[in-house]
């Protein structure tokens, strides 16, 4: 069993979402990084998308689009599209981004996206239930004195998804349940972090459970920064907290990227050791590289810092067992690995 005992910041406490939270937004700083990943899960698909733009690399406004598709017994489909800054679009104010001609939109209340790939199209509407989202991190986390910060959101789990996908000139109409997440940042992940996670669970009753945040580096005062939160199924937040230290309870070797990573994993976030969660990752959906499938020239930049950055997507259960709620959840657990 491995402990760590380490400080977390906070002062940042989990609240209920806005949409100002995670509209479109340009920062200037080199390392500027925005992306939204978004999920479908049915009978026959897991799938996750991402729209980014970034000021890393070769310019500014970098953006492109990717997509991870698990299609019953089919082989894992993974893809990215780049593109330059001639090629991007937004609307100030309001969530929108064009990549060529894929775009993510919000209107008539639903928020969707179009991505066009050699094998797939993919058309998918995303409807909100009244207040599903949080801001994790409770807003704009400062990283350091002169303004730099980290901000993630969870504003869309578990609700409706209805649109087509096409493949191979196959057109087929798909429902399911989905969600978003955001992540803001003006300062080079590389920089302060190793890992990120986020993890997302539904109660029987549709009370969600949430945690997610980073392990940093030597440059993160106590090493990382998770939060744990949990809504209830109107939307109301019910409890939340910061991880004070975790337990690693059991661990594996992942066999795709060769991190160790754990299988079961016990975060305390109360007052006291009496008020826990448990997160046990149960099933593999996809593993693979953030190397493939990009061009020559990303490949280079990304190498430059990211060791080796994978993305590792399982199926997921949560337990909470704290005197003021307790409950048990299932749904996604994803990780995004950069350095060891």
């Amino acid at each position: 069993m491995i402990c760590w005992r380490l400080e977390a910041d906070g002062t940042n406490l989990v609240r209920l979402g806005n949409p100002s939270d995670f509209r479109t937004q340009i920062y200037s700083e080199e390392g500027y990084l925005q992306a939204w990943n978004f999920s479908l899960q049915n009978g026959s698909y897991k799938l996750f998308a991402t729209f980014l733009v970034s000021n890393f690399g070769p310019g500014t406004k970098n953006n492109g689009i990717s997509v991870i598709i698990k299609h019953d017994n089919e082989p894992l489909y993974y893809s990215t599209k780049e593109f330059g800054q001639d090629e991007f679009e937004m609307k100030k104010g309001g969530f929108f981004q064009q990549s060529g001609e894929n775009r993510m939109d919000y209107k008539d209340g639903k928020y969707s996206i179009h991505m066009v790939f050699p094998e797939w199209t993919i058309d998918l509407d995303f409807f909100p239930n009244q207040r599903t989202g949080i801001a994790i991190s409770g807003g704009k986390l400062n990283l350091t004195e002169d303004g730099r910060f980290v901000q993630a959101d969870i504003p869309l789990s578990f609700v409706k998804v209805k649109g087509t996908i096409i493949h191979d000139g196959n057109v087929e109409t798909v429902e399911g349940t989905g969600g978003m997440e955001h992540l803001l940042t003006n300062y080079e992940v590389h920089k302060y972090s190793n890992k990120w996670e986020i993890v997302r669970a539904i109660t029987d009753n549709g009370t969600r459970i949430f945690t997610g945040g980073f392990i940093g580096n030597e440059k993160i005062p106590g090493g990382f920064f998770r939060k744990i939160a949990v809504l209830s199924k109107k939307g109301d937040l019910i409890l939340e907290g910061t991880v004070s230290r975790s337990e690693i309870l059991n661990e594996e070797t992942e066999s795709v990227s060769g991190y160790t990573l754990p299988k079961k994993e016990r975060l305390y976030f109360g007052e006291s050791d009496s008020c826990y969660m448990d997160v046990i990752r149960t099933k593999n959906i996809a593993s693979m590289s953030a190397l493939e499938n990009i061009s020559t020239l990303l490949r280079f930049f990304i190498q430059l810092f990211f060791a080796k950055p994978y993305q590792i997507h399982s199926e997921t259960e949560l337990e909470v067992n704290c005197k003021s709620w307790s409950g048990k959840g299932k749904g996604m657990h994803s990780y995004y690995l950069i350095n060891k």
